[in-house]
């Protein structure tokens, strides 16, 4: 193992380029999850290009000599990518992912210890690797990016090509789906139990969304509707609770950070093939049909019957139990179904919001 030592840096200075790298790091995480739904997406590859760049350039300027090499290759590969000379693929997020997870880790040591280990005879056979990735071996670009991958992380086990699009949905031996949900079950606990405001609000939710597909004709797979109850606010744990709980109208920064719960949610799920319907749910389950939802701007069609389930029973919820940041009273049933109702054909799906009409009239019928 090779040893580098960071050279004589203020801590102001340093501390203002962890923020920056640390900001970086997650758009860079940000638009490999949305580029595996828009993989053309001009956009997003030139915004991940350069912020690649810009991280090379700030550790230029901490002087981080053995990734800014490592980094150099990466950002050749992403201008094939940009310009059409490279595909994205899953294999090709997943080493892009991993080695700026292992940047970013590497100059979080270098911040603490003000140095850090790595394996140099590992990082130059990935270079090797990165540098035979041209425009004129097209043929050689996935074998190569598959090796550079298992030798970043050789613990990995990748499915071959034909698997790459189709995850398996057959679960392993060794993981009964029951053993799953009762650990995630177990993981939303504490979390729900962060805030007041959020006590019992996952079993909630899943006894309505069952209800709702069941009035459907279980139109969605109920394992996955309840993975998907319980892991898609897992993500709003990690947010401070100063802008959970504020009382008025959230910054601009604070409403972007709100809106990435979605990708740490998901994230949750993202080594588990079985539960790749779920991970869809949770991604999608603040995007409206009209297409001014987040974080991909999805319309109606594009977006999965689970995570339509779990945006109409996360705005129930919201309408007929307390939050910390809405100060009116929490709406009858009644006029919480009327307002669903409403939101029918905008935020919400009207075939949906019907399965909700006749799931809410059982329920209410029952009360009275």
């Amino acid at each position: 193992m090779a040893r580098f030592q960071v050279s004589d840096i203020e801590p102001e200075v340093f501390a203002d380029l962890l923020d920056e790298l640390q900001e970086l790091y997650e758009g860079c995480e940000r638009n490999l999850i949305e580029l595996e739904h828009k993989p053309n997406d001009t956009e997003l590859l030139k915004s991940l290009f350069r912020a690649v760049h810009t991280i090379k350039g700030d550790l230029g300027l901490l002087s981080i000599s053995p990734l800014i090499q490592f980094l150099g290759h990466l950002e050749d590969g992403l201008s094939l990518l940009r310009d059409g000379k490279l595909t994205f693929t899953p294999v090709l997020s997943d080493l892009l992912l991993l080695s700026l997870e292992k940047v970013n880790a590497f100059i979080k040591e270098c911040h603490e210890t003000g140095e850090f280990q790595y394996d140099e005879k590992q990082l130059h056979r990935v270079e090797h690797l990165l540098s035979k990735i041209n425009k004129n071996n097209p043929e050689q670009h996935e074998p190569i990016i598959r090796t550079a991958l298992l030798t970043l992380e050789p613990t990995l086990v990748l499915t071959d090509g034909s698997q790459a699009d189709e995850p398996q949905v057959t679960p392993p031996d060794e993981s009964r789906p029951e053993d799953d949900l009762a650990f995630f079950k177990q993981l939303i606990e504490p979390v729900e139990a962060r805030s007041r405001y959020w006590r019992g609000r996952s079993v909630r939710q899943l006894k309505l969304a069952l209800l709702i597909n069941r009035y459907a004709g279980s139109a969605v797979d109920e394992r996955q509707l309840t993975c998907g109850c319980y892991v898609h606010d897992f993500g709003m744990g990690f947010m401070p609770l100063e802008v959970l709980h504020k009382q008025g109208e959230l910054s601009s920064k604070e409403v972007q950070l709100i809106h990435t719960h979605v990708y740490c949610s998901a994230k949750l799920l993202e080594n588990m093939s079985y539960w790749h319907e779920a991970k869809m749910m949770v991604l999608q389950h603040h995007e409206k049909c009209d297409g001014s939802g987040y974080p991909l701007g999805l319309k109606d069609h594009e977006i999965s019957d689970g995570a339509k389930i779990l945006a109409i029973v996360d705005t129930f919820d919201a309408m007929t139990h307390e939050r910390a940041s809405q100060s009116h009273m929490r709406r009858p049933y009644q006029r919480a179904v009327a307002e669903i109702n409403r939101l029918a054909g905008t935020q919400l799906s009207p075939y949906w919001v019907a399965a909700f009409n006749q799931a809410m009239q059982a329920l209410l019928s029952q009360e009275s």
